[in-house]
């Protein structure tokens, strides 16, 4: 009986989901619409709910009644028992809406669906990228180097015998009768009271030789210098200078042929880091788009008639020369500057500003002798050097090596200093100290003599009672030797000094680790004094409260103490039971944490001798062993060797004899395997 209940019930649900999938069919062609009004945009959710109900013949336990769908979750009460499924409300005819009793679906019209965005991408802002600073570091070395080989070459010239012998032809006899009984006998210059006076009575013979000015056509320097002297019409910036220079050296005057260098800026514009982004990507020729160095205007019109008109004239007379002469004076003891266009002894910071009271044009100036040896003497032609001169040379820049490059390339070509080069080293040292405070509250930042409190870093203080050397804007400036750097406590231990007792923090610091805001208490260098470590007594060594040794640095170590740095000697103590602790040498941050650097271990002066033997003869042992474990190995390499070839000369006996009548044998030695 209970069988035939199970069957009944069988072909009702068979039925009724016969039911349901008519159901589903009406449902989903009579789904849920949203129509926007074209009056007041009101969102209106109809519902079609014309699904007739579905004839069955189960009993009312089994009967089944439509649900409506859910829309929010406001519509599902969660907490309600009843399991009794209601039929929702039906929305009746709108207008614009079909009536119920039509089956035929309403007339939608058309909808407009916009996915996305009509707004245009934004652009991505354009910066100075790391290789437009790279190619005009390049740049800013690259110039350097060709005008210091070109004007190597020039000096070249200037010292050759025929060079010489060219110039002296030029030079009055009257002249050269004077100089020569001003020599020193035996000696190739000229008596210190005299000097002066000659030097001046040359000047105005040089003065008398009138040259003339042309474009230039391309020559070679060489060639170009002795159409020069014989026709006395310059066609480049260093015919006169050169020539100068041969005179000097001729008549035994110490003389060198001075360059100044322009070279390109070392800041970077977003207009120009583009351009080379675009020049780089496109692959063009960098020939001629090198910011270049405008240094004579006569090489600017090389295209132009033969002839300078008047105003060109003027120009190259007045003008900030390139190249010009320094001889040394025996009675002043320095360098006199003289202008090779006009002849007149001038002063330095007068010729390289055009004659006014302007900043350098040149970041670089170089002066060469006749040995070769070139010297940097840009402090000598400025008048700012720190706030102005030098912030366009490669010192200024953040990187370490770009810093120190200039410096570690010139060099190749210094001499070893003689007592001269060491006073102009001092003066030209003596003249930068004496540059005039900054005007500018910006130039404070990076000038070495003068600092504000604004540019101190956290790790940075005034020392107490230190003078007001002036004020900008109503800020007292300090000079940069009374900065003092002040550390934490932890910090100055690692230097191996450690805080006096009694002493107050003179300056406190907020960091913010992990969102957490720390205050640090500050010292001053004055506030601390060396670290005294406590001694080893009766073998044991006294630790900190981590149990190691603090030994950032030698003077740390305990007083009767051995540092032993060897990997193996923690545990050797160990065994030998002498009393060792860790020695922490400094910090290394890995994995996001600060953890100590071990480096050995630190025990009692008396047990390093015993200890020492102990890694000795475990070192020996160690290599012993060593040794025998290759020997086995050796020994079982070759037996099994042997074994091969006997097993093979043993299968050509016996199976190479069946294929062909030549046979192969091999014979072993008697040997005996263990």
């Amino acid at each position: 009986m209970n069988k035939d209940k199970r069957e009944a019930r069988g072909c009702d649900a068979m039925e009724d989901c016969g039911t349901l999938g008519d159901l589903a069919q009406q449902s989903e062609r009579a789904c849920d619409v949203m129509i926007i009004s074209d009056d007041d945009d009101d969102v209106v959710d109809v519902q079609q709910a014309d699904v007739k109900q579905a004839d069955t013949t189960d009993s009312d336990d089994d009967v089944f009644e439509d649900v409506p769908r859910a829309d929010t979750a406001e519509d599902y009460d969660e907490d309600s028992d009843d399991d009794v499924f209601e039929d929702a409300p039906q929305v009746r005819n709108t207008e614009g809406f079909a009536d119920d009793s039509d089956d035929s679906m309403p007339e939608l019209g058309t909808i407009e669906v916009t996915v996305g965005d009509d707004t245009e991408p934004r652009k991505r802002r354009a910066v100075v990228t790391h290789r437009a600073r790279l190619v005009r570091r390049s740049h800013h070395k690259a110039h350097l180097i060709v005008h210091l080989l070109s004007t190597q070459l020039l000096n070249h010239i200037c010292t050759q015998p025929s060079t010489l012998a060219l110039c002296l032809s030029l030079i009055p006899v009257y002249v050269v009768d004077r100089i020569q009984q001003h020599l020193v006998p035996n000696r190739r210059e000229i008596r210190r009271d005299w000097a002066s006076a000659d030097l001046h009575y040359f000047l105005s013979s040089f003065q008398a030789l009138k040259f003339k000015h042309k474009r230039g056509r391309g020559l070679d320097v060489e060639q170009g210098f002795w159409e020069f002297v014989e026709t006395r019409v310059a066609t480049r910036a260093w015919h006169e200078p050169m020539l100068l220079v041969g005179m000097l050296r001729v008549l035994a005057f110490d003389a060198r042929l001075c360059v100044g260098i322009r070279t390109p800026e070392l800041k970077v514009t977003v207009k120009e880091s583009v351009e080379i982004e675009r020049m780089y990507k496109s692959d063009v020729s960098w020939a001629g788009q090198v910011q270049g160095t405008d240094i004579c205007r006569a090489e600017e019109l090389n295209n132009g008639p033969t002839e300078l008109n008047k105003d060109d004239q003027k120009w190259w007379r007045d003008s900030v020369p390139q190249y010009w002469c320094e001889v040394f004076d025996q009675v002043s003891e320095q360098w006199l500057t003289i202008n090779a266009h006009t002849g007149i002894i001038e002063r330095p910071t007068q010729l390289a500003s055009g004659g006014k009271r302007g900043p350098c044009a040149f970041p670089y100036i170089l002066g060469i002798d006749s040995s070769g040896s070139v010297v940097d003497i840009t402090r000598r032609y400025t008048r700012d050097f720190v706030n102005n001169t030098r912030k366009r040379r490669l010192e200024s820049s953040r990187n370490v090596q770009d810093s120190v490059w200039w410096a570690e390339w010139i060099k190749q070509w210094e001499r070893e200093h003689t007592e001269r080069d060491i006073h102009e080293a001092a003066e030209m040292a003596r003249r930068t100290e004496r540059n005039t405070m900054p005007r500018n509250i910006k130039d404070f930042a990076s000038n070495p003599y003068y600092v504000l409190l604004r540019n101190l870093t956290q790790h940075e203080m005034v020392a107490p009672n230190s003078p007001v050397v002036g004020t900008i804007r109503g800020e007292c400036v300090y000079l940069r030797t009374h900065v003092q750097k002040v550390c934490s406590r932890m910090a100055w231990r690692r230097t191996g000094r450690t805080v006096k007792d009694q002493e107050q923090p003179i300056k406190h610091t907020t960091t913010v680790r992990k969102g957490v805001e720390c205050v640090s208490e500050m010292y001053g260098l004055w506030q601390t004094q060396v670290v005294c470590p406590e001694p080893v007594v009766h073998g044991q060594v006294p630790r900190n409260e981590y149990g190691n040794v603090d030994l950032f640095v030698p003077e740390m170590l305990p007083h009767g103490g051995t540092h032993v740095r060897d990997p193996g000697a923690r545990s050797m103590c160990k065994e030998l039971d002498i009393d060792c602790a860790d020695a922490v040498v400094g910090f290394e941050f890995r994995r996001g944490a600060t953890v100590p650097v071990l480096d050995g271990v630190v025990i009692a002066t008396e047990s390093r001798d015993m200890l020492l033997d102990a890694l000795r003869e475990e070192r020996r042992i160690a290599i012993a062993t060593a040794r025998a474990a290759a020997e086995t190995r050796a020994v079982q390499r070759w037996r099994r060797l042997l074994i091969a070839l006997r097993v093979r000369a043993e299968i050509d006996s016996t199976f190479a004899s069946r294929s062909s009548r030549s046979t192969t044998t091999f014979t072993t030695p008697n040997t005996t395997f263990y």
